[in-house]
């Protein structure tokens, strides 16, 4: 087996790591998801209509992220809120893991690369 194989397997390895995080957390919550307001927790409705339940006691990184969290809806939203979801879906789905993919398999790449260098007699 290659270097450059073990380091592709071991990344995707590493990809499929959050989605199987995800599908757990979604299979095993209490509560089904819901858009509606529920007054005890969040649900999608925060993500939607901003969260009703942040203050600046329990929530402080909402506060201080909120003007990111803006510009980015308003970055997604330039091609109109048509174009919204598939700019967020390319923006979030597709480009982001694929760059993390891409640095994570350069480095997993390279450091077996500096660890077969190292094993190579110096002349």
């Amino acid at each position: 087996m290659s270097f450059s194989f073990k380091a592709l397997l071991l990344t995707m390895c590493l990809a499929l790591l959050p989605l199987a995080f995800g599908y757990w957390v979604n299979a095993t919550a209490r509560h089904a998801p819901t858009d509606a307001r529920v007054a005890g927790r969040c649900t999608r409705y925060c993500e939607q209509h901003g969260c009703p339940h942040a203050t600046a006691a329990n929530s402080p990184a909402f506060f201080r992220l909120k003007p990111l969290y803006v510009a980015t809806i308003k970055f997604l939203a330039m091609g109109g809120m048509g174009l919204y979801a598939a700019a967020n879906i390319a923006f979030y789905v597709l480009l982001i893991p694929a760059l993390l993919l891409w640095l994570t398999y350069g480095a997993l790449r390279n450091m077996s690369t500096i660890r077969r260098l190292k094993q190579q007699p110096r002349s």
